[in-house]
């Protein structure tokens, strides 16, 4: 490839690229009810939704809750996102902590995408799209 073709490509490459980060401990034992603490800082329209939808392919019910009522719930979902802008709006991080009642932490996941990238299309996948696989490892038990 000659040089000036090779100089055109680079920037090409390097607007399009872009990295996702997923960390996921999995919850080792599923509860058949888990309560999602609303988080009123949130501002992606379909992440309570997408975290519903999740849990139930996985035979969990979730019930809303603005605050937990003591005892009521034997696993509370957590959680944060955050969405960046790129013509539109999209999902660019997504943190998820499952604890028991007495605070302890029992399985956590973690979904960043990195690319702001002009060319970098998967940023605007939706949220189900993005989340589906880190719900998935998140209710996976360990073998």
């Amino acid at each position: 490839m000659s040089l000036p073709r090779l100089c055109l490509l680079l920037p090409l490459i390097a607007l399009s690229s872009a990295c996702t980060t997923i960390r996921v401990d999995p919850l080792e034992a599923p509860a058949t009810v888990v309560c999602i603490e609303e988080n009123p800082e949130v501002r992606v329209d379909d992440f309570i939704g997408t975290l519903q939808r999740g849990f139930k392919r996985h035979g969990i019910e979730t019930r809303l809750h603005k605050q937990i009522p003591s005892g009521s719930c034997p696993q509370i979902l957590s959680y944060t996102a955050r969405r960046s802008w790129s013509v539109v709006t999209y999902l660019s991080m997504a943190e998820l902590r499952i604890r028991d009642p007495e605070g302890r932490l029992l399985a956590s996941a973690y979904y960043r995408f990195r690319g702001r990238g002009l060319l970098a299309v998967r940023k605007w996948q939706s949220t189900e799209t993005k989340m589906t696989p880190v719900i998935d490892q998140l209710l996976a038990a360990k073998p």
